[in-house]
């Protein structure tokens, strides 16, 4: 199984390090094609009008000047556009991607380009990843996670999204399947370091979480999976609506 790797803290990070190894016993070929510089934040963004480096690291892997999306559509059209990977495998990113935050996510945007390019396609992350340390979770339970998630049909035109609980929460207890909790990080609007500039943060969750959703098994020590769509379609409210003519 070909599998393509990519994630959007940067072809550096220490998670895609993570990601390749649980990847190697599933795989005969890996390419990976990840942002030369950190994209966290950057959801399914693509980079228009300029051009975008795309370079040769090694014998496979790729580093490109853009978004993770980016980086998916440079693998789908330049390198495979005849013969498109397996599988492709977006992260571990370093932090969890819950809730209303997966539409932010540059992880879960790499993962819905390969979707939509109907290729399957599973995103991971890491709860309180902000060490090499923090990943130990993923290291000692990722792999059967991961033998888990190949086992299961991916819908068309969707993902799987998997968190794996922080360190702090114990022993990795199992898997559980979850829906999306309603929480975001908090909107706080400071100062930045220059005149009328601003920055975003400081990132706290909030603390009220829904019973079964993703965070709530994350926060009780459960890998949590979520299937997520590229569907936005709200067709019971959509049907509501009243033709009308001019």
């Amino acid at each position: 199984m070909h599998i393509l790797l990519t994630n959007d803290d940067g072809i550096s990070a220490y998670g895609l390090s993570v990601l390749e190894q649980l990847a190697r016993p599933f795989a005969s070929k890996i390419t990976i094609v990840a942002p030369a510089e950190n994209q966290s934040g950057t959801g399914r963004s693509i980079s228009l009008h300029k051009d975008i480096a795309f370079q040769k690291v090694d014998e496979y892997r790729y580093q490109v000047g853009g978004t993770p999306a980016d980086c998916v559509m440079m693998a789908m059209n330049v390198l495979f556009r005849d013969n498109k990977p397996d599988l492709v495998l977006s992260g571990v990113n370093h932090g969890m991607n819950v809730g209303d935050d997966v539409g932010y996510s540059g992880t879960i945007g790499a993962a819905f380009e390969a979707a939509i390019n109907m290729v399957p396609a599973i995103a991971l992350s890491q709860q309180h990843a902000r060490t090499d340390a923090d990943f130990e979770p993923t290291l000692s339970c990722g792999s059967r996670a991961l033998e888990y998630a190949l086992s299961l049909t991916i819908p068309e035109r969707g993902i799987l999204n998997i968190n794996m609980p922080g360190k702090g929460n114990g022993t990795v207890k199992g898997i559980r399947k979850a829906s999306l909790d309603t929480h975001k990080f908090c909107d706080e609007i400071m100062d930045g370091t220059r005149p009328d500039t601003y920055r975003i943060g400081p990132l706290v969750t909030t603390p009220e979480m829904l019973e079964n959703s993703d965070r709530y098994w994350l926060e009780h020590g459960f890998i949590s999976m979520s299937m997520l769509t590229m569907d936005a379609n709200d067709s019971a409210h959509t049907n509501r609506l009243e033709d009308a003519d001019f």
